[in-house]
């Protein structure tokens, strides 16, 4: 899977929270968190629609007893833009591609209910890695 690469923490040295997560779940640093009531995360697995609420700082191991991952956020990062059809210019709102990890120009429905993940920093064709400001 790909992950997004955190670039600049920001503010605060950026804003980690504290999500549960089930032992069970496998998360690789540098993963969207996907969020799941209540208060619970797992890695983005291609699911459209749905919130975003910030990036794995670090790995969490299935099975390891650990019950909280920290999910960064207010920080710039790398992320790929959709490799089948995305394109995205300087100042496009993104949020997540049905591709596990990418990002594509959001719709109108992800405006609508908050579910962005980032603003383009850079331009980026389909299957580039481009630079975005994170807006969870």
């Amino acid at each position: 899977m790909v992950q997004a690469e955190v670039v600049h923490l920001l503010g605060n040295n950026g804003d980690r929270i504290p999500f549960i997560v089930a032992n069970a779940s496998a998360i690789a640093k540098g993963d969207f968190l996907e969020l799941a009531d209540p208060f619970t995360v797992t890695a983005h697995a291609g699911n459209v629609d749905t919130p975003i609420v910030g990036i794995a700082a670090h790995e969490k191991v299935a099975n390891d007893g650990h019950l909280t991952i920290s999910g960064i956020t207010n920080c710039t990062f790398k992320a790929t833009v959709l490799a089948a059809t995305g394109t995205c210019t300087i100042g496009d709102p993104v949020s997540m591609s049905a591709t596990a990890g990418s990002v594509d120009v959001a719709t109108t429905l992800d405006l609508e209910k908050g579910w962005t993940v980032g603003i383009a920093y850079e331009a980026g064709a389909a299957g580039e890695t481009a630079l975005f400001r994170s807006t969870f």
